[in-house]
Parts: structure tokens; C-alpha cells; sequence
């Protein structure tokens, strides 16, 4: 991952090999419910069509704007947008979203999910953006671990957080859910192998 940075819009960004995240803010959040357009223009990318949001989506999204009106500074502990990003054509897309579901927790703990688009999925995006989200989280010392789940059945998903360096812990928050945890030590010696390989 490249160093942390601050795009043009002064917006939280993190640069991975292939793709730009973006953390969102109360006004992304808002675009994305509501305002295609808007939502575009602040990505700067291309937002493909994409399928309506459920109600129980829409509630989500519209309590992490509330979150992230009254907190902005817990900027990076909700959504992230995953923009893909030519480097020689200069072509940007939305290919997806990711990151946590809140600030570190009083354990130091913070729970991690994401979603691709269809046809971005076998690619190594998805891998990409975890590693990226995992060694931001990592920076904040207050950070101790990180957890995910993962339907049963769903082996991509799987392989993305064992690639990233998870661990299987076992069964997760429902019956239909694997729990995976990874911590500082495991990243530190994921990325070792990474590098070395």
C-alpha cells in the first residue's frame, strides 16, 4: 500500500497498487442515498447502475451519516469507497465498498466487512482493499484486532481474509457465519510473507 494521503477534496484516501478508497463523510453517505450524480462527482469516478438499496440498507447508511455528522473525525471507521483507477487511461470506477462498523470498540476491536461488484470479483480487488483497510486500522495503537464473518459457503470471501492474514476462530454471529480475527503480530507476519515472497 502506498502512504495514507488526502485527494484534492481533502477527503481520507488510502492508494493501494490498483485502487483508490475513499472514506466516506455525511456528505458521500447523503450523495449515495439519494443524489447519483453528486455521488460521481465526488468519487470522480464512474458509479456504475447499481441495484436499488434494501430499507434495512438505507437505515444503515442513514445512521452512519448521522455518526459521521455529529463525529467527523471517526472518518475511516465506517464505509469506504473502492475506486479502481487506470493509471494510463485515467478511467476511474466504483467497484465497490468496504471497512468497519464503527471507532475501535473499549477491547480495541473493530469489526471489518466489504462487497464487490460482480464483475470485479476473482481479481485480487477485494484482497487489495482488506490489506489496505487492515494496515490503516493497524496505525492507530489503540487498535488491538480486527474481526470479520463470512457466510459458510461463500469460499471467495473466505480466501480474500485468510489471504489478508485471518484467522478461523470459528463459528460466527449467526449459524450461517464464520468468525475470522486477525492482530497486529498476524498482520506484521502476513505482510512479512508478502513481501518476501
Amino acid at each position: 500500500m502506498e502512504e495514507n494521503s488526502t485527494s484534492t477534496g481533502g477527503f481520507l484516501t488510502l492508494k493501494t497498487k490498483r485502487q483508490q478508497l475513499i472514506a466516506a463523510t455525511a456528505e458521500f453517505v447523503r450523495a449515495h442515498l439519494g443524489d447519483p450524480e453528486r455521488f460521481a462527482l465526488l468519487l470522480d469516478a464512474r458509479v456504475p447502475l447499481l441495484s436499488p438499496l434494501s430499507l434495512e440498507t438505507q437505515e444503515t447508511m442513514e445512521c452512519m451519516a448521522q455518526a459521521l455528522e455529529k463525529g467527523p473525525e471517526q472518518g475511516g471507521w465506517w464505509c469506504w469507497y473502492f475506486v479502481l483507477h487506470n493509471r494510463v487511461t485515467g478511467h476511474r470506477v466504483l467497484i465497490g465498498d468496504g471497512g468497519f462498523k464503527g471507532p475501535p470498540d473499549h477491547d480495541g476491536t473493530v469489526e471489518l466487512g466489504y462487497s464487490l461488484l460482480q464483475p470485479y470479483w476473482n481479481r485480487g480487488y477485494a484482497t487489495e482493499a482488506v490489506e489496505a483497510l487492515l494496515e490503516w486500522a493497524f496505525g492507530f495503537p489503540d487498535v488491538r484486532g480486527v474481526f470479520a464473518e463470512a457466510q459458510l459457503g461463500n469460499t471467495a470471501s473466505i480466501r480474500v481474509l485468510q489471504k489478508a492474514g485471518f484467522n478461523d476462530v470459528g463459528p460466527g454471529s449467526e449459524r450461517s457465519l464464520v468468525r475470522f480475527e486477525i492482530s497486529r503480530q498476524d498482520l506484521r507476519a502476513s505482510v512479512s510473507s508478502r513481501r518476501s515472497s
